[in-house]
């Protein structure tokens, strides 16, 4: 599987443009390639991660265990593109929803989103932290909020 890089670039504007600058969030995909002595399994392996700052606080598939990825022999195979989806998913939705709105995230990326989105404002953000969310968004919202850590 490829990743188109002008298609990435297109997605990860729109994304930069909703997202809190203040924060200094990025979000990456690389792919890496495969390739065996055979000559087959030529795919490519793809990489996400965040930052806020110089901080790590996202990156697949290192965040996913073993466990998690057992079921299938290669997870990655079909979650770029779906990781891609969601991103668009959740950029097009309306900010009155993002926080009813069922996305379908088995990566646990839209929480993270939330916290960095610039429509979310602060009393909304101050709600957030209420719910039981991991520490990272937590993190995350603090830091918009202005608030210790």
């Amino acid at each position: 599987m490829k990743i188109v890089r002008h298609r990435w670039s297109k997605l990860q504007t729109a994304l930069y443009q909703i997202i809190d600058p203040n924060i200094k969030f990025q979000i990456h995909c690389v792919a890496y390639p495969m390739r065996s002595k055979t000559g087959y399994a030529n795919d490519d392996m793809p990489r996400y991660w965040i930052t806020i700052g110089k901080k790590i606080i996202w990156d697949y598939p290192q965040i996913f265990t073993k466990e998690e990825l057992r079921e299938q022999f290669y997870p990655w195979m079909g979650d770029t593109s779906d990781i891609s989806c969601l991103i668009r998913e959740y950029i097009d939705c309306p900010d009155w929803e993002l926080l009813t709105h069922s996305f379908e995230d088995r990566w646990h990326l839209v929480p993270i989103l939330i916290a960095c989105d610039k429509r979310i404002g602060k009393r909304r953000l101050t709600l957030l932290l209420k719910q039981d969310y991991f520490t990272q968004v937590h993190w995350i919202i603090r830091k918009r909020l202005g608030t210790p850590y």
